[in-house]
């Protein structure tokens, strides 16, 4: 029989947006959501309507003003309970009410009250569906922590082993302007603390000012990118960029930054000359005899493979998944094609290009070009058993 940790549930109680909606697997005993701002083909939204899924409750269920105005009049310190109430007066309330927390140095007590207050929330929700619960919360302290500069110091639950988010990666993401390097001060400042809530799922209190931020980040399986994020400074955002304490998190979590060859502006060119056998007849791609459209694509495929050539291990290659271009100015026989890509970005191993080409008159073509890195083994087995 399953049995739901009511702590477990309030920690994914507590990440439920306005535009987040969360179900628990009455088979499996594990939660999932979907966002309206997951990639169409990441939602997958009709699975849920299976009976086995029960709806977590909604943002406005949980209804979070309540429990901070419950907070601010449970605070007996007269000076911090009236500036509590004061930030939770008007529009704005919640930023202002987080921002307020650190100033009168409540934060911790916050967050352990705003548990409790989830873990009678998930109590009644169980009661409600039927759910066999039990309540293993203590504290709200990560159990299992570790500063990001102590040395010898082991969280009681490892790490997931492939974590590797490179810079890359995270300055691919929509970020606020200088918080990558902030992020890599506030990791080497040491402090942070994190817990391993499930496989690539990690709950961490990051330094900040007088106080800390929370943040939640979920890796994806394959460890080389962040599937989602949640920190307390961004938490209002409908599509909230990575802040200095998400970098920070994913730092200490895997233990630095892992290396890589890939940055973005790397650039790659190639050069062919217009033949024959290069032309729209002969490519069946036309009648006529100038540069086949599809020829074009393949030299600016060619440049962004040896953009890549030198980033990558003796077992993986790289494959296409995605190109978009438009070709808009003919180039005869004879005619020397200049192809060249450009990173645009970095999402773990999938590699994003600007790409063009060019003959001596100038632009004859231009788009986008998406890669992926692939161990050359696994993707030849995959492709064979179809």
């Amino acid at each position: 029989m399953i049995i739901l940790d009511l702590n477990m549930a309030a920690g994914e109680f507590e990440l439920i947006s306005s535009e987040t909606y969360l179900f628990y697997n009455t088979e499996t005993g594990q939660f999932d959501f979907y966002s309206n701002y997951m990639d169409i083909e990441e939602a997958d939204s009709e699975r849920f309507e299976d009976d086995v899924w029960i709806a977590a409750p909604s943002q406005q269920d949980l209804n979070e003003y309540a429990i901070m105005s419950d907070f601010a009049d449970s605070v007996t310190d007269e000076r911090k309970n009236e500036l509590l109430n004061v930030a939770l007066e008007g529009r704005g309330a919640f930023r202002r009410f987080k921002d307020t927390l650190p100033r009168v140095d409540l934060e911790d007590e916050w967050y352990a009250f705003k548990r409790e207050a989830f873990i009678r929330i998930a109590q009644e929700w169980c009661e409600v569906n039927g759910i066999k619960y039990v309540n293993t919360a203590e504290t709200r302290k990560p159990k299992s922590s570790q500063s990001s500069n102590s040395k010898g110091a082991k969280p009681l639950d490892a790490p997931d082993s492939k974590l590797a988010v490179t810079l890359p990666t995270l300055q691919s993401h929509n970020h606020i302007v200088g918080d990558i390097e902030r992020g890599v001060k506030v990791f080497n400042g040491g402090g942070i603390e994190f817990e391993k809530r499930e496989p690539y799922t990690y709950w961490v209190k990051v330094p900040h000012k007088h106080g800390s931020k929370f943040v939640s980040v979920v890796f994806t399986r394959d460890g080389e990118d962040i599937k989602k994020h949640f920190c307390d400074c961004t938490w209002a955002d409908k599509k909230p960029p990575v802040c200095r304490h998400v970098v920070a998190a994913v730092l200490a979590i895997q233990n630095g930054i892992a290396e890589t060859k890939l940055a973005i502006g790397k650039a790659a060119t190639v050069r062919a000359t217009v033949t024959d056998k290069k032309t729209a007849r002969a490519a069946g791609s036309g009648s006529l005899d100038v540069l086949a459209t599809p020829m074009m694509i393949a030299l600016m495929e060619q440049a962004a493979c040896d953009c890549l050539a030198d980033c990558l291990d003796g077992k993986q290659t790289s494959v296409g998944s995605l190109i978009n271009v438009e070709h808009t100015v003919p180039s005869p026989v004879g005619a020397e094609i200049t192809a060249s890509a450009t990173i645009d970005s970095v999402f773990g191993r999938k590699v994003e290009f600007t790409v063009t080409a060019s003959d001596k008159s100038g632009e004859i073509g231009k788009g986008k070009h998406t890669r992926i890195i692939v161990d050359k083994e696994s993707f030849m087995k995959k492709a064979q058993t179809r």
